[in-house]
């Protein structure tokens, strides 16, 4: 396997990437990302990369300076690929002149241009690279760090690099992040794909934000457990001393974040800090022990709410109607459905409104004023801007598209 570092300031085109391409079968792992020059250098100097595929500009070193870096630099074994906008053609001329093997235009490429980009790149490394010996795959790796959890699978040879196992010197903590059984999910709306590999999408799309996030300010190592629990095996302490703060607030947080980008709801647990990594199995089954034993939300009082949003989703719903029909106080259920579904009332009866309206979209010919209409939206314009914000285009762009 050939090891990818992949630098892109705009995380939705990383993301992108990762699911454009199965990595493996090129023979590529996705090591490491940056999300600008200077944070490649220093991946560059802590991880065995062969392939760089970089885009152009971006703030601080863009790709040229981190070309011109690679090649006057001990990484002249390092293959480059550039990725381009419509107005990067300028640079592109000076890509070439920096050694890389190819250029992809980000608003056109497709699976199969990066596929035949990537085995060029392979091609290149195995007729250059005499005797490198090619590293785990990713699955081969996760299936490794699943072995640490357990006393009776613990290896007896640590295979991770220095860089990785420095970083828990001073101990170490896990946490463990689920998906929410009961969750309604943006990403499922589209009947696109078969719910197996929705379901796999959406996992792995919350454990690699899980890794970006994490990876910037905590260090540590995100892995998986058969695609249904997420491992963060975290340092004692954060890098920065700015960015010491409680754990549980770093992980309500990261939750959070998690909601904001993916819609979707997870919970976690989090283990005390052990001193050494032959504790790791312990710390993992303190976290486990620590999860709720109802991972669903079904409080009787938040059961109802939900209930209440389903059956009069085209009407006007507010807290207080359903406070009134629990009957419970507005702020208490305001509380109790934050901590237990992981958003707020009101943007819990938006998203579900919006799930509904791209139905509609989708398998009528309403007009848009008039499904705003259906919703109790008695501003169309208001409804578009609640549409768009949330699925990220408009009604029209979602019907059309």
């Amino acid at each position: 396997m050939w090891n990818l570092l992949v630098v892109e300031d705009e995380a939705i085109v990383r993301m992108g990437l990762r699911y454009m391409v199965d990595w493996d079968a090129q023979g590529v792992c996705w090591k490491a990302e940056a999300s600008n020059g200077e944070e490649a250098v220093r991946l560059l100097e802590t991880e065995n990369i062969h392939i760089v595929m970089t885009d152009i500009r971006m703030p601080g070193m863009d790709g040229i300076e981190l070309g011109r870096y690679i090649r006057n630099g001990p990484f002249k074994h390092v293959q480059m690929i550039y990725l381009s906008s419509y107005d990067d053609f300028p640079y592109v001329k000076e890509a070439i002149r920096l050694g890389a093997i190819d250029y992809l235009h980000k608003p056109t490429m497709d699976e199969e241009e990066v596929t035949a980009t990537l085995q060029k790149a392979v091609k290149l490394l195995e007729q250059n690279t005499a005797g490198t010996t090619a590293i785990w795959s990713e699955e081969e790796r996760n299936d490794w760090l699943v072995s640490l959890l357990d006393t009776y699978t613990y290896p007896s040879k640590m295979r991770l690099s220095e860089p990785e196992k420095g970083q828990f010197a001073q101990g170490l903590w896990i946490a463990a992040f689920r998906l929410r059984d009961d969750a309604a999910d943006q990403m499922t709306v589209d009947h696109i794909t078969a719910p197996s590999t929705k379901d796999h999408l959406k996992f792995m799309s919350i454990r690699y934000l899980i890794e970006e996030y994490v990876s910037r300010n905590w260090g540590g190592i995100v892995f998986h457990r058969n695609h249904r629990e997420i491992l963060w095996l975290s340092p004692s302490a954060p890098k920065e001393e700015e960015d010491l703060q409680g754990r549980e607030q770093y992980l309500e947080r990261l939750r959070s974040k998690i909601f904001e980008l993916l819609n979707a709801s997870i919970i976690y647990s989090c283990s005390s800090i052990y001193k050494d990594m032959s504790e790791i199995p312990k710390a993992y089954m303190e976290a486990e022990l620590k999860f709720p034993v109802n991972q669903q939300s079904d409080s009787l009082h938040v059961r109802l709410a939900k209930e209440y949003v389903d059956h009069h989703l085209l009407e006007d719903i507010t807290l207080m109607k359903v406070a009134e029909s629990i009957p419970i106080s507005t702020s208490y259920l305001s509380r109790i459905f934050l901590k237990e579904v992981g958003e707020s009332f009101s943007e819990y009866v938006i998203r579900n409104k919006i799930i509904y309206a791209q139905k509609l979209l989708r398998d009528t010919n309403k007009k848009v004023y008039e499904i705003s209409e259906i919703l109790s939206y008695t501003n169309p314009h208001y409804f578009s801007k609640l549409f768009k914000d949330r699925v990220g285009m408009t009604p029209l762009e979602y019907r059309n598209r």
